[in-house]
């Protein structure tokens, strides 16, 4: 049996309004207590520094093109990132074993064998002086996996810890929409759709707004339904088939011409459309819907979900579990897996030909 360590997880998502940074500890398995939570926004300059750069990089060649960038941005991402783990280290005074280092996602295309995070591991242990884990996707999708979703296991995990005993599927709202549909002992995940990513470009865009609070906006537009539904007949749009999704496979040129608030309705019910339709069609059994991420604060999108899905809708934090920090947690999680050689992905979750551990261990010298 592995000792308990504690480890820190730091995610900063698709979104990029900051990092996400929680402290665990546990062996790796089913021993898991979830210590604290901190978040660290980013300011206003590095979010549009940032999504300035991720618009223009749509393959490696133009990293390659724009590498100055990329390791200025890197580096002072790779110092965010040691400052909101210190948030919580200073405040308990204790030294995690490791760090869960997930890094700014910069492009996603598992289909030409890459996906590039942003973030220099070996610096953020020399800065924290302590081992970090990263890069967890290479070796998945190296082996035939999608690099993605990889937070299952932890899914898993906390099925178990909370003690529930009927089918769960976790949907997590983030950037991108996936799930974790969990059967006794078995998963099965996969990116399912656009989460908040339509809807957040839509609102920068037109009211220099991070997102629509609450959906209100939306709450008020009119949906177009012929609209909607010759979108989801696109083959573009048409996500049921692929397994991991980046924000570029959506955009959101088909609502130009519509008034704000009907343009958030649709971005709204077309984002939740694709995601039940995708996973109507993937699972058959009966289940309850556990929420995560931001997007479950988006009521009018829970709403639209819920209409669509017509299943028992819960989310994580009425299980006493802040949904903002899933993934920061699963990071952590996955580091302590890593870390013991403990398989982080399966063929069920990112279609990887065998179960295997992942990340890189940048040791503290």
């Amino acid at each position: 049996m592995d000792k308990i360590i504690y480890a820190l997880g730091l995610m900063s998502g698709t979104s990029i309004d900051g990092i996400d940074a929680s402290l665990i500890k546990s062996d790796g398995e089913k021993n898991i207590e979830i210590i604290d939570n901190a978040f660290l926004k980013y300011d206003s300059e590095l979010k549009s520094s940032l999504f300035e750069f991720i618009n223009k990089i749509n393959s490696l060649e133009d990293i390659s093109l724009n590498i100055d960038e990329y390791n200025r941005l890197e580096r002072i991402i790779t110092l965010k990132h040691s400052e909101a783990a210190s948030k919580i280290i200073d405040k308990y005074s204790l030294k995690p074993k490791l760090i869960g280092f997930h890094g700014q996602t910069i492009i996603h295309k598992p289909e030409n064998k890459y996906s590039i995070q942003m973030g220099n591991g070996k610096l953020l242990s020399q800065l924290l002086k302590t081992d970090v884990v990263y890069r967890f996707r290479d070796s998945d999708i190296e082996n035939g996996g999608q690099g993605a979703p990889l937070t299952p296991i932890y899914h898993y995990i906390l099925k178990n810890k909370l003690n529930l005993k009927n089918n769960v599927l976790f949907l997590n709202i983030g950037g991108i929409s996936n799930y974790s549909f969990i059967k006794e002992n078995s998963i099965f995940a996969k990116d399912v759709g656009p989460g908040n990513c339509l809807m957040d470009a839509y609102i920068k865009k037109t009211k220099q707004l991070d997102f629509d609070k609450d959906g209100n906006l939306a709450s008020i537009g009119k949906i177009d339904n012929t609209l909607i539904n010759n979108l989801l007949d696109h083959d573009n749009y048409n996500s049921v088939d692929k397994h991991s999704l980046d924000i570029k496979d959506f955009d959101i040129n088909f609502v130009k011409g519509l008034s704000i608030e009907d343009a958030l309705a649709n971005l709204n019910f077309f984002t939740a459309k694709i995601v039940c339709e995708n996973i109507v069609k993937n699972i058959k059994e009966d289940f309850i819907v556990i929420l995560c991420g931001g997007g479950r604060k988006n009521k009018t999108l829970t709403s639209n979900i819920n209409n669509l899905l017509n299943k028992k809708i819960y989310t994580i934090d009425e299980f006493g579990i802040d949904g903002d920090f899933i993934e920061s947690q699963a990071f952590a999680y996955l580091a302590i897996r890593s870390f013991y050689g403990k398989k982080i992905s399966f063929p069920n979750t990112t279609k990887v030909r065998l179960p295997l551990t992942g990340g890189i261990l940048a040791k503290a010298d």
